[in-house]
């Protein structure tokens, strides 16, 4: 059965944009994924000379990344408040 050029070019279109629209939305879930996978991964307390005292005024809990009462987002284990890591960044 031959189909009449018109109906053909609109097969395609559809098809494209069907395959375009799942193709969007796969690398919307791959990035999601990724990004949750990189968000939930933290750095060892070595990794970053992590120290139970402060390195002058600088220290865990004046942190931007320091988590109460024990925590931080980026480095892994319980954290002093009085510690000090390489990543310190003032709030």
């Amino acid at each position: 059965m031959h189909r009449p050029p018109h109906l053909s070019a609109l097969m395609s279109r559809r098809g494209v944009l069907s395959h375009g629209a799942l193709l969007a939305g796969g690398a919307t879930v791959a990035g999601g994924v990724l990004v949750a996978a990189s968000a939930s991964a933290k750095i060892s307390q070595k990794g970053v000379s992590y120290q139970v005292t402060p390195k002058g005024a600088a220290r865990c809990d004046k942190c931007k990344f320091w988590k109460p009462p024990a925590t931080c987002t980026l480095v892994d284990g319980v954290i002093s408040p009085a510690g000090w890591c390489t990543l310190y960044a003032t709030k």
